[in-house]
C-alpha cells in the first residue's frame, strides 16, 4: 500500500467543499482487517446513545433489534447509501436532505452515482466516512468525519441553527460508534 492511499482520503472525491464539518478518531489495538469486519458487522442502533438521540429527534422509539446482515444492508432503504468501498481502508456513506426538519426530509431516491451532481437549492448533503490507518503492526488509528454542503442561503442557515444545537449530540454518536467497533475489535484479539 503507498503512502498516498494512507494519507488520502475518498471522501475528498465525493465532498472536497463544505459548510460543516466534524471529525473523531480513535486508536484500536487490534489490526485493520478485524476493525473493518467489525465496523462493517456493527449495529449503531445497539448503542443506547444513538436510540435515545434518535427517539428525541424523531418522536418516535428506535428498536433496539438489529436487522440481519451488515452494515451496507442495513442502510437500505435509510437514505444513506454507500459511496465508495475499499475494504480494511475506508468507507465513504452519502445522504442528501432538509435534516433541519423533524422528518429530516431525506432524499430517498439519492444514488452513489448522483450524490457527487446533486444540489438541489434549500437542501443539503453529508458525506461520512470511516478510514482506517495502522499506526503499528497491532495497533489501527479509526478515523470518521462528517461533511456537509447546503445549498442556498437560507439551507445554510437553517442548517447552521440545526447544527448549533444537534452538532454536539451528533459527536456523542461518532464517538459511541468508534468507542462500539475498538471494544468488539479489541475483545477479538
Amino acid at each position: 500500500m503507498s503512502l498516498a492511499s494512507e494519507t488520502r482520503s475518498r471522501i475528498d472525491a465525493f465532498l472536497p467543499n463544505y459548510d460543516f464539518r466534524a471529525a473523531y478518531q480513535v486508536h484500536i489495538k487490534a489490526p485493520r482487517p478485524v476493525v473493518y469486519a467489525c465496523l462493517l458487522q456493527s449495529d449503531f442502533r445497539e448503542l443506547r446513545v444513538t436510540r435515545l438521540l434518535m427517539t428525541l429527534r424523531t418522536g418516535k422509539r428506535m428498536p433496539r433489534h438489529s436487522k440481519p446482515g451488515d452494515l451496507r444492508q442495513r442502510l437500505q432503504g435509510t437514505g444513506f447509501v454507500i459511496l465508495d468501498e475499499i475494504p480494511d481502508d475506508e468507507l465513504v456513506i452519502g445522504v442528501a436532505g432538509r435534516f433541519w426538519r423533524p422528518d429530516g426530509g431525506r432524499c430517498m431516491d439519492l444514488t452513489g452515482a448522483s450524490f457527487i451532481e446533486f444540489s438541489r437549492p434549500g437542501y443539503a448533503k453529508v458525506a461520512w466516512n470511516f478510514k482506517l490507518k495502522t499506526e503499528s503492526q497491532e495497533t489501527t488509528i479509526l478515523s470518521t468525519e462528517t461533511r456537509i454542503q447546503c445549498f442556498g442561503r437560507a439551507a445554510r442557515w437553517k442548517f447552521g441553527s440545526y447544527w448549533s444545537l444537534v452538532g454536539p449530540f451528533s459527536g456523542l454518536i461518532r464517538k459511541a460508534i468508534l468507542k462500539h467497533v475498538k471494544n468488539k475489535a479489541e475483545s477479538r484479539m
